[in-house]
């Protein structure tokens, strides 16, 4: 996103979005892999401590927002959107 200065992959910066977040609906978002991978940090600990209380648990669920993170940083870097 930097270096581009642009938000989108696989296309213009300016065009539709979803509502509230802008996120882009014709072309790929890197924001959404962002968005994932920041609030990772703070929803991780919050389920392992107040709803896992269980470290192979926490780990499973560690190891799949990861998941989950790099498959939507994947379809961004394609340019294909979230939601089309």
């Amino acid at each position: 996103m930097g270096s581009r200065l642009a938000h989108t992959a696989g296309g213009e910066d300016r065009g539709a979005g979803i509502k509230f977040l802008n996120w882009s609906i014709s072309h790929g978002d890197l924001r959404i892999a962002h968005f994932i991978g920041m609030h990772g940090l703070q929803v991780i600990p919050l389920l392992a401590y107040f709803v896992f209380k269980n470290v192979p648990l926490t780990f499973v669920a560690a190891t799949l927002y990861a998941g989950l993170a790099i498959f939507v940083l994947v379809q961004a870097l394609k340019g294909i959107p979230l939601l089309r």
